[in-house]
């Protein structure tokens, strides 16, 4: 074998050898088969802080969320500026009930980036479960106005006009979310619980 082949085989089956793992990583289909990707690469690289985001976004998705939370910390010690981990660590703050953490989180993410519309709407349910409806409907604005066609966010803001006895608002809104997904379930939800029809003459799904 000549020397030139055998100096980049050195240098190409570590490469290889990794590379399995971290496309499982990197995949979202199979959540368990993620998690165990990202451990398994993070053994080899310990400050992939892409791969700490995605195997915490895996427990998140889990419910598993005090590792959420340790892997969200750990992608910001290496970068403080990963505001999709401050996201997801809030959410996971969010399920736990610590309000307050989750806020100061969604906070700092939007300080690094004033145009995540996924945040305000996160923030927007948080400020609705402590008590400040004008709070929420603000962010949920500011969701809607950055991504005007994500039948979610669109979902968010009906129900907090739907809260705040704003019945035909919130109609507007889970209509158009509707017309966005047809399966946007809060949607549907929202619109039995008010009497009303979707804006087409097809039924909503039993």
């Amino acid at each position: 074998m000549p020397m030139w082949i055998a100096v980049l085989l050195v240098f190409l089956l570590p490469v290889a050898a990794y590379a399995g793992p971290l496309q499982d990583c990197e995949q979202e289909r199979d959540n368990d088969l993620r998690i165990r990707g990202c451990t398994e690469h993070l053994r080899h690289y310990s400050r992939d802080a892409t791969a700490y985001y995605r195997r915490g976004a895996a427990y998140l998705k889990d419910d598993d969320l005090d590792r959420a939370i340790a892997d969200a910390t750990r992608v910001l010690q290496i970068d403080s500026w990963y505001a999709a981990a401050f996201l997801t660590r809030g959410m996971a703050y969010e399920r736990k009930e610590q309000y307050e953490r989750a806020l100061a989180d969604y906070g700092e993410a939007i300080k690094i980036n004033p145009r995540y519309a996924e945040v305000y709407d996160a923030r927007a349910v948080v400020h609705f479960k402590t008590g400040q409806p004008a709070l929420a409907l603000r962010d949920a604005e500011r969701a809607v106005s950055l991504e005007p066609y994500e039948a979610a966010f669109l979902g968010t803001r009906g129900r907090l006009h739907e809260a705040l006895g704003r019945r035909d608002e919130a109609v507007a809104d889970y209509r158009r979310a509707l017309g966005l997904d047809s399966s946007a379930q809060a949607a549907i939800d929202g619109l039995r619980r008010l009497g009303a029809s979707p804006a087409s003459k097809a039924a909503l799904p039993r």
